[in-house]
């Protein structure tokens, strides 16, 4: 009788289960796919030299069941509120807490392996197609074969029996945490105390309007905002701190303003006469109020949860975008080579079949001392002596022409310069350079402009800033060092080969080392760039004023760092990608069961309206206007918190790919507009009586 009285119920929550059944079994079979790559070994040797698939994967998987568990504690806390009455039910009939935490166990351990169960058939079937997504995502020309992975089966049914045996650890301490009298009169306790307003709601509820906005006119300023806390006590650690408090004072706005502004404002809105009495005004507003302070705090932590995940999603899609412009940065063209090992690798590529050099120039640098003033988010000037690579013009021009990431230059008087800094490629927002850069032998330089470096890796020059100057100005430098590199374009007809090639036989290696020591000493910068060192031995403690040691890279090849960044960037979009939308449909998912959650509690007085003789489109009107109050702040406030988010990682790190971002969060949008179509039509099946 018991088990077939529980099972009755059970019916009566198919909808409930249903979206808790769906939302576990997409999770299963992300997880089981994670971990399926992890054992693709036509996939992982394809790549396993430069990228580590299986730690990406395992920690997609780590998250997945974060997300999951969490999903699972907030959708058993609903079914255990719902059915208060039932619990409380077996208890009037002489049920031991024991006895009502096991039917619950079998129920969630039934459920949990129907998920399981069904997840892994599902991943086993789409596994492939999972597969030959990372394939696409990582540029890879590989086969992906069907096959089933008794380990992922394994490894996941484990991963989700540990969920599913902490939530019910979880029912059993909640059932026995409660009293029969409190699970049959928590709610018109609750109920009692809907109307009431502190002068501390209403103080916190303007608090948490003030925190968001502060943080999103924080956001707008980022810059200065960095800049001050930089200044303080903090120092350049308040480069990073910036960012995360903003994210803090937004989390916390966020909190206050669903517990209690939302609320505030339904109660204010109660207050006008004229609107209250209007139509169904009154009962809508009496059901938001109360649903707001039931589900204030889910609300909030559903609105962080969406930021994170347009967060995830975009920033995925923004930092593909940055890698692929990183390539442009270090390999503009096929090849730059160090002269040492300029003749090895033509070598190389001259012996492969249908290979050959279409387009080159040779690029003439000059190492020498320098004195300029450097500030980086700072408004005090850092006095800076060191080395820069001197490039002229026509050089530049030359190299323009293989390099189609260079932009014109033009120099209008002989002290002219342009700054090339690959700083100014991450973090241009916060560094700004001083108008001279002063030379030894009295030369003096004015800036003219400050650009991002495209002449590729700085470790070919030294990792030292490189300026352009005018050649007549070039010609009159005469202290430091002089070294070339080459850069080259090719056609070939198996670039892949070719570089696999010239790894083995010229390996990335580090060549002719530099000293340098410089001081500023009486208005004139003293010192030397040798490819020799100056000092007869080495100090034993490192110090400004001592002899310093560079080294060069010898070679920088195009195909190599593209494909790097492919495979890397593609790898880190597909495991974003799942774990976003994941998140997207376990929030949604959570808003869905919690409204479904009301509408069984809101059917008597729905019937009482309808037997009042209220016309059926209006009670169906209150119910697209009474979920609307549930999805859209969420929905508003979440892609608004992610938008700004998306804006201060543009100022941070410059990128053309940030409207990606922005379109998740229009997919966003589209998402949750189902979920709340979807819920207010079932929503209106339930208190229309449809589902007896």
């Amino acid at each position: 009788m018991i088990f077939n009285l529980s099972w009755k119920n059970f019916k009566g929550q198919f909808l409930n289960y249903l979206v808790y059944f769906v939302s576990m079994t997409f999770a299963v079979v992300v997880y089981y796919c994670f971990s399926a790559i992890t054992y693709n070994r036509n996939l992982t040797n394809r790549v396993e030299q430069e990228i580590h698939i299986d730690g990406a994967m395992n920690l997609g998987g780590i998250l997945v069941v974060i997300m999951i568990l969490g999903f699972m504690f907030a959708a058993n806390h609903f079914f255990l509120l719902k059915r208060g009455k039932e619990i409380g039910l077996y208890q009037l009939i002489g049920m031991r807490k024991e006895q009502i935490s096991f039917l619950f166990f079998i129920e969630t351990v039934i459920l949990g392996a129907l998920s399981l169960i069904t997840g892994i058939i599902l991943g086993i079937i789409f596994s492939k197609l999972f597969s030959m997504i990372l394939a696409k995502a990582m540029f890879l020309q590989v086969e992906s074969l069907f096959y089933i992975s008794i380990p992922s089966m394994i490894q996941t049914s484990i991963a989700f029996a540990f969920m599913l045996l902490a939530v019910s650890l979880r029912s059993s301490w909640l059932i026995y945490r409660y009293q029969v009298s409190d699970l049959l009169s928590k709610k018109r306790k609750k109920t009692a105390e809907i109307d009431k307003v502190s002068t501390l709601s209403i103080y916190l509820g303007i608090l948490g309007v003030v925190l968001i906005l502060i943080g999103y006119i924080s956001s707008y300023n980022v810059i200065p905002f960095a800049t001050f806390l930089m200044r303080t006590a903090f120092g350049f650690a308040g480069f990073l701190i910036a960012p995360i408090a903003i994210m803090f004072i937004c989390m916390l706005g966020t909190y206050l303003f669903f517990k209690y502004t939302m609320y505030l404002v339904v109660y204010l809105l109660g207050k006008s006469k004229s609107n209250y009495y209007r139509n169904l005004n009154m009962l809508a507003l009496g059901n938001t109020k109360v649903h707001i302070k039931r589900v204030g705090t889910t609300l909030s932590f559903v609105t962080i949860f969406i930021a994170i995940a347009l967060g995830m999603i975009g920033g995925a899609a923004s930092l593909y975008t940055i890698g692929m412009n990183s390539v442009n940065i270090t390999a503009p063209t096929d090849f730059i080579v160090a002269e040492m090992d300029f003749k090895k690798v033509t070598q190389v590529i001259e012996k492969e079949p249908d290979t050959s050099i279409n387009s080159s120039v040779t690029l003439n640098y000059k190492l020498t001392g320098s004195q300029f003033h450097l500030k980086i988010g700072q408004e005090v000037n850092e006095n800076n002596v060191s080395p820069i690579n001197i490039l002229s013009l026509s050089n530049y021009r030359e190299f323009q022409k293989i390099n189609p990431y260079l932009k014109t230059i033009d120099l209008t008087n002989k002290q002219d310069i342009v700054i090339l800094d690959s700083i100014q490629n991450i973090l241009g927002g916060f560094i700004q350079y001083g108008s001279e850069f002063l030379l030894p032998d009295g030369i003096k330089l004015n800036v003219s402009d400050v650009r991002p470096d495209y002449l590729g890796q700085e470790l070919l020059r030294y990792n030292f800033p490189t300026v352009v100057l005018s050649d007549e100005q070039f010609d009159e430098i005469h202290s430091g060092i002089s070294y070339k590199l080459m850069a080259f374009n090719i056609t070939a007809k198996d670039e892949e080969a070719l570089a696999n090639k010239l790894s083995e036989s010229v390996k990335p290696k580090w060549i002719s080392p530099i000293f340098y020591q410089y001081q500023w000493r009486d208005n004139q910068l003293e010192g030397y760039t040798s490819s020799t060192s100056q000092q007869a031995e080495k100090d034993q403690e490192f110090s400004e004023e001592s002899e310093q040691e560079y080294w060069q890279l010898n070679y920088t090849s195009r195909f190599s760092e593209l494909s790097y960044e492919r495979r890397e960037m593609g790898l880190f979009i597909y495991v974003a990608m799942f774990l976003g939308v994941l998140a997207l449909i376990i929030t949604g998912s959570i808003l869905m069961l919690q409204q479904f959650s009301e509408a069984e509690r809101e059917k008597e007085r729905y019937d009482l309206l309808k037997k009042m003789g209220v016309p059926k489109q209006e009670i169906t009107k209150l119910v697209y206007q009474q979920n609307s109050i549930i999805f859209f702040p969420p929905m508003i406030i979440g892609v608004l918190h992610a938008a700004f988010a998306i804006y201060v990682f543009s100022k941070f790190i410059t990128s053309s790919g940030y409207w990606l971002a922005y379109l998740s969060c229009g997919l966003l949008i589209l998402i949750y507009l189902a979920y709340y179509f979807l819920t207010s039509a079932i929503y209106s099946s339930i208190i229309q009586g449809k589902d007896r």
